[in-house]
């Protein structure tokens, strides 16, 4: 990992539960010894992406992320694109939906909506970095995008989240395999306890994976049939996302997608 990765890396920590950090706090989330982990928040601070309270001489995200965020959504509507598709897809589901790109190390949620009316509902924080290995955006993105993603992940220590992640990289690529020859990808419980997830990729006018839209729901509620139900129901908001982004999806997931569903409805 490179300085300007390690140093990029510490904003990764911050989220709405947890909006400021101190130095001694970075220092163990990070790993970093404590002189490096002030050299990067210094430099961080200097361009603004970090500001430091003159009280309490934490740190928070700065107004430099402001400006850049304004930029990303003038030039690249992504978000703005995919908020009404998966804000339609969670009230018809009455679930949880959302729609992530990739970053360095896992999927970054651009919107998300609960459509739940349930008493059993899927906490979410949009801040959250979703990692690769262990949600079912991070294997979709695997399995369609880049091949670079996965290869990245050869170097990395895995984290455990619950006793159904799987850190084995032969096991990835058997989940990623699977997916990529489903058209979706599924996971049970590798994130979060007690959660389950369908999620499908959208692409651009290259016919690349730029992104995912994904539905969790309670493993309660989710069985196989389920599982089936949102896949298509993911599929078809992947099209319309795909659609109005100017993008084209493969020939081959098209196939494998028509195919699916039309299995579903024969069953």
């Amino acid at each position: 990992m490179s300085t300007i990765d390690k140093a990029l890396s510490l904003l990764n920590h911050f989220s709405e539960t947890t909006p400021e950090i101190g130095l001694s706090q970075f220092k163990a989330l990070s790993g970093f010894d404590k002189g490096t982990v002030h050299r990067y928040l210094k430099s961080l601070s200097n361009i603004g992406f970090l500001e430091q309270d003159p009280v309490s001489k934490s740190y928070k995200l700065g107004p430099k992320l402001v400006s850049l965020a304004h930029v990303r959504q003038a030039t690249v509507p992504v978000s703005r694109v995919a908020a009404v598709h998966v804000d339609a897809l969670a009230d018809s589901i009455q679930e949880l939906a959302h729609a992530s790109v990739p970053q360095t190390m896992g999927m970054s949620t651009i919107h998300f909506k609960d459509g739940g009316i349930r008493g059993t509902r899927v906490g979410f924080d949009i801040s959250e970095i979703l990692p690769f290995h262990a949600t079912s955006s991070g294997i979709a993105m695997l399995a369609f995008g880049p091949s670079s993603l996965l290869e990245k992940l050869e170097n990395q220590r895995l984290q455990t989240f619950t006793e159904n992640t799987s850190t084995d990289l032969k096991t990835l690529r058997t989940l990623v395999e699977q997916a990529h020859k489903s058209g979706y990808a599924y996971s049970n419980q590798t994130y979060e306890t007690e959660v389950c997830s369908v999620a499908v990729p959208f692409f651009d006018k290259s016919k690349t994976a730029i992104g995912t839209v994904a539905i969790a729901t309670p493993s309660s509620r989710m069985n196989r049939a389920q599982q089936n139900a949102f896949a298509v129901s993911a599929m078809a908001i992947s099209r319309k996302i795909t659609n109005d982004l100017g993008g084209k999806i493969p020939e081959s997931i098209q196939d494998k997608w028509a195919l699916f569903e039309t299995a579903i409805q024969a069953a």
